[in-house]
């Protein structure tokens, strides 16, 4: 899992105001990259539990757990498929 912050890629300066999406692949910085943004589907997850919302991580990764900051990336509608959101 990636995220977009609007203008960078960087997770040092992830805030709720800035979380654009889930990016859908891993590419080197000045590449393009392919962005499902907010009221998206992301379809390349798994283990995901429907209904739940899910939460980025500093790291990239997803959790149910908010982390610092709490940036909610959406809710799980399949094992899946991740509607895209902002908080």
């Amino acid at each position: 899992v990636g995220f977009i912050a609007s203008g960078s890629v960087s997770s040092s300066n992830l805030t709720s105001e800035n979380y654009i999406g889930i990016a859908q692949e891993t590419v080197s910085t000045g590449n393009d990259v392919k962005v499902t943004t907010i009221s998206g589907v992301d379809a390349n997850q798994s283990s995901l539990t429907p209904a739940q919302i899910y939460y980025v991580q500093t790291d990239g990764t997803l959790s149910t757990t908010a982390g610092s900051p709490s940036v909610v990336a959406g809710t799980a509608i399949a094992a899946t498929q991740l509607l895209v959101s902002r908080s």
